[in-house]
């Protein structure tokens, strides 16, 4: 059996699934990538950062770039042209069917339509969601109409998780052709740091001045909008002075939000607003070890939110936006963390003071959580119906 699978660039996070289908009994993978970007150093547009991942995201499966071009490269004109080259390359590895990774941009889009006129059995995993983003209700009917028609060039889809699965049954999709595979990280990636860094908590705190008594707060991800990033130093301003006396907040990441982020953090908190710029894969850990709770304040395009399952499997409450798609999967009692309304600032103010009053860090069970072998094996098993 052969698989091809087709995905823009190098994802450390969809790295892990590529390995764990190339160990797949009796199934061939090759992944064709539609540009480097991620194994080099580049300009990503909302860090604001060059950097490249230093988390090996095309080793243990074999693969082939298209190109080495930008990401902006896979848009428009250009990534037309690059489609055709991938539809070329895929059909001369002759699969049994193709796993295509989301539904845009130009590149994606383009090479699925081509692949489907080929012939391919085609199969579907992407950041799907109706609640990502606020639409007006005749852009809504246009991309309905478009998606309801695209959907039918696929045999098969993995939805990420509830608000995924809402999205395609709306838009005509039949839920025998559904198979839902939670969204996951790299766990035995993680589970190594997690592994190394616990053990070394308290003395992380410790030398960067944290009290015992003190509540550390995490913000990690990239700093523009969309994140909502400057809602977390105004929630923590309505707090009484004592309560804000005990609270750190811990910024990873960067963005074209930072400056002001940072300024906004430090007028409310000092010393104890703490910006580390942007962070590696394997750089993380230290900075979940040191936090007692993740803050995820997304107003729009949060499909899932990743750095969820990552906070979670170090054992950190978490206190989200309902714009974050996993909080319907992950966060299902309080035990996890809190849910609140995306944008009311007093809503999660109250959150901040909940969390501050209950039990602090305690581990957690990293095997409940999403594990990237679960897509592989899924996708394997349809693989097996095709040959």
């Amino acid at each position: 059996m052969r698989l091809a699978v087709l995905v823009t660039h190098p994802v450390q996070y969809f790295a892990p699934v590529f390995r764990e289908l190339a160990q797949q009994p009796d199934l061939e993978v090759k992944v064709f990538f539609g540009c480097n970007h991620g194994v080099i150093p580049s300009q990503d547009p909302n860090f604001g950062v060059v950097f490249k991942w230093d988390c090996q995201p095309t080793v243990g499966f074999e693969h082939h770039f298209l190109s080495t071009s930008s990401l902006v490269n896979l848009q428009g004109l250009a990534g037309v042209r690059l489609a055709t080259k991938a539809a070329v390359a895929i059909s001369r590895y002759k699969p049994d069917a193709v796993l295509i990774f989301a539904y845009s941009p130009a590149f994606i889009t383009t090479s699925t339509l081509l692949l489907h006129i080929l012939g391919h059995k085609l199969m579907l995993r992407a950041e799907t969601t109706d609640e990502a983003l606020t639409r007006s209700c005749f852009k809504d009917k246009i991309r309905q109409f478009i998606l309801s028609c695209y959907y039918r060039q696929f045999t098969h889809f993995f939805p990420i998780g509830t608000n995924s699965i809402n999205h395609y049954c709306r838009m005509g999709v039949d839920k025998s052709r559904l198979t839902v595979v939670h969204y996951a990280i790299d766990t035995d990636f993680f589970q190594k740091q997690v592994d190394y860094w616990l053990p070394q908590r308290e003395y992380l705190r410790h030398k960067a001045g944290i009290g015992q008594q003190d509540y550390v707060l995490l913000y990690c991800g990239k700093m523009f909008r969309a994140k909502n990033p400057l809602v977390i130093p105004e929630a923590i301003g309505m707090r009484s002075p004592v309560e804000r006396g005990k609270i750190w907040l811990l910024a990873v990441g960067d963005g074209e939000l930072r400056e002001q982020f940072e300024r906004i953090a430090k007028a409310q908190l000092g010393e104890r607003a703490i910006f580390v710029g942007f962070k590696n894969q394997s750089e993380l850990g230290q900075y979940y070890a040191m936090a007692d709770a993740l803050i995820l304040p997304s107003q729009s395009g949060e499909t899932w939110g990743l750095v969820v399952n990552e906070a979670l499997q170090f054992g950190l409450k978490v206190i989200v936006s309902d714009k974050v798609g996993s909080a319907k999967d992950l966060i299902t009692d309080d035990n996890k963390g809190w849910i609140f309304h995306s944008g009311n600032v007093g809503e999660l103010s109250k959150m901040i003071s909940e969390a501050i009053m209950v039990t602090k860090w305690s581990s957690a069970n990293w095997e409940t959580l999403p594990h990237p072998k679960k897509l592989a094996e899924a996708v394997y098993l349809k693989v097996r119906v095709y040959d």
